[in-house]
């Protein structure tokens, strides 16, 4: 229970609403080579064998069966049951030459009813599709099995019934072929209500993206393959085509604010890159140099940089959210959240996978999406990607503690950058968050955490406390929160030093601050956050180990806090 509750302070003291991921709950181990990607959420489950048999032979049988059941319920009461010498099925199932004559022309207007029908309304149905999620959707419709198998049948029926009919003459009456004819227009019709349902369920935006991210794997996988290194230039291409097509699927929903689509396609960018990293092992150096005209508009140097690193599929990814991200950043907020959040996760994904330049990608695009953000002074925006960022720090943390430290310096570079341009409230995030990262590092025992703890302590030498007193209190009462914490947690080392940083304020100040903090009874904000809870909130443990740090600290030495003196 002490233990429990002992995490439990913690969590609600610096604001840590979750635990930090490992490499996000997509990303967990499962026990395989590649197992971290075990658990990922396909978009569309495959259909088994036994699935698309009841969908395409249950229902076809269904239709034909009524249809049957319907015709001899009829056939049974008008037979003339009273000439014993006919024969039921004979007569209902049979025809000859003369009536085959009259009928076999209204065959044939009949399936070329159906095909001009049929090409018509699918016409004008993918076309209009096609406006709404790409023109990618055509291709699919023309490539995919289904759709060739079912035409190629329609067509196969009129042309053999037009041969059939062109065969029949007063000494020849092709019986078996007119059978034939029989059979395959019933099992056009029939297979007509299915295949409509097909059409409907195939150019839903959720098939479009499953079966781009199915193409997108199928290139990687063969690539892989010795056998196929003469056509990498063409796997190349599909993958980049592939990232390009959901990137304008993102695009075109933004421009109808259509919310669902959009982050759908946002998401599928962040699967096709971890299918990618899954099997980035297994390429060949080739793959690796491709052709500077997938990436027109960037620098030679640039363009270098990613081949040389092995990154040109992954900087393609991160440009096109780039892409995105500056499009709805005005717009459609749920869309830079799932930026944010994907980052994450790929960057997490290259701590599992040691990928160092990977991880240095991600760290460069969140600063980016920062930097796009301070552009539009979009504050909520710069408040969800800072939460993002810092719980893919905390796995960083673990990984690579220089790197960590020049991530709570670009926290420090943005919160200052933010803080001139009259955005005071993204210092006072980004003091909470750093915070919190190290409160994390203390907990993992990090070698650099003192390193970390002067990086957060100089937080308050960015603001002009005359100008923004309440940014500058909000700083160092994420100091102060800090310093609870680390009291509460025995700590005899970093205390002086955050101690030393009071003694520029007066007593008065301090105790001001301490009152406004032991103040504060509920953690939740009285309007809704993004977050969910208050930044200056802590419990009422911390609040006793807030008092004993003043206790301990600051009242038992008053006259060390002069402001500075």
């Amino acid at each position: 229970m002490k233990k429990d509750q002992a995490a439990q302070n913690k969590i609600v003291s610096l604001n840590h609403s979750d635990k930090p991921l490992v490499a996000s709950t997509e990303l967990r181990s499962g026990g395989k080579s590649n197992g971290m990607f075990a658990s990922r959420k396909v978009l569309i489950e495959k259909e088994t064998l036994w699935q698309k048999f009841l969908f395409w032979g249950g229902m076809a049988g269904f239709l034909l069966g009524v249809s049957l059941i319907l015709y001899f319920a009829y056939a049974v009461f008008a037979f003339d049951w009273s000439k014993s010498s006919l024969d039921f099925f004979a007569t209902v199932l049979w025809t000859d030459a003369e009536h085959v004559s009259d009928a076999i022309g209204a065959f044939i207007e009949l399936l070329a009813a159906i095909l001009g029908l049929m090409i018509t309304v699918i016409a004008i149905v993918l076309q209009l599709a096609a406006q709404r999620y790409g023109t990618r959707l055509i291709d699919l419709f023309l490539t995919d099995k289904v759709n060739r198998l079912y035409f190629m049948l329609m067509v196969c029926s009129l042309l053999y019934a037009i041969i059939v009919t062109y065969a029949i003459k007063n000494d020849f009456f092709p019986t078996v072929a007119l059978q034939i004819l029989l059979i395959l227009t019933l099992v056009e019709i029939a297979l007509l209500g299915p295949y409509i349902l097909f059409v409907f369920k195939f150019l839903t935006p959720t098939n479009l993206l499953a079966a781009i991210q199915e193409t997108n794997l199928k290139s990687v996988e063969n690539a892989t393959e010795r056998k196929n290194y003469p056509y990498l230039k063409k796997f190349q291409n599909e993958v980049a085509i592939s990232f390009e097509q959901v990137t304008d699927t993102a695009l075109s929903a933004n421009s109808q604010m259509d919310r669902n689509l959009g982050l759908m396609a946002i998401n599928q960018i962040r699967e096709m890159m971890l299918d990618y990293i899954q099997h980035k092992h297994k390429l060949p150096k080739l793959w690796f140099l491709v052709s500077q005209d997938k990436f027109i508009g960037i620098s030679a140097d640039f363009y270098e940089e990613f081949c040389e690193k092995r990154l040109w599929v992954e900087a393609k990814a991160f440009m096109d959210m780039d892409l995105i991200y500056r499009s709805c950043i005005n717009n459609m907020f749920d869309a830079v959240s799932a930026i944010a959040f994907n980052t994450r996760v790929i960057g997490e994904a290259a701590i599992k996978t040691r990928d160092d330049n990977l991880l240095e990608y991600a760290v460069k695009f969140f600063n980016t999406f920062i930097r796009v953000s301070f552009n539009a002074k979009n504050i909520r925006a710069i408040f969800n990607l800072f939460y993002q960022y810092r719980m893919m720090t905390e796995s960083v943390l673990d990984y690579d503690r220089k790197l960590s430290a020049k991530i709570l310096g670009h926290f420090l570079y943005y919160g200052e950058t933010c803080m001139q341009a009259g955005l005071g409230f993204v210092l006072m995030t980004a003091a909470f968050d750093l915070g919190g990262l190290v409160a994390t590092a203390y907990d993992k025992k990090v070698s650099n955490i003192k390193e970390l703890l002067l990086i957060f302590m100089a937080l308050e030498d960015k603001v002009d406390r005359k100008k923004d007193m309440m940014v500058y209190t909000g700083v160092r009462n994420a100091q102060l929160i800090l310093a609870t914490y680390l009291l509460s947690k025995g700590d005899k080392e970093l205390l002086p030093i955050v101690v030393e940083d009071l003694k520029n304020e007066t007593l008065d100040q301090l105790i001001k601050w301490r009152d406004g903090l032991l103040a504060i009874e509920d953690r939740k904000f009285w309007e809704f956050t993004d977050r969910g809870y208050r930044f200056e909130y802590i419990d009422d443990t911390q609040k006793k180990f807030l008092k004993l740090f003043y206790d301990k600290y600051i009242l038992s030495q008053p006259e060390l806090f002069r402001g500075g003196e």
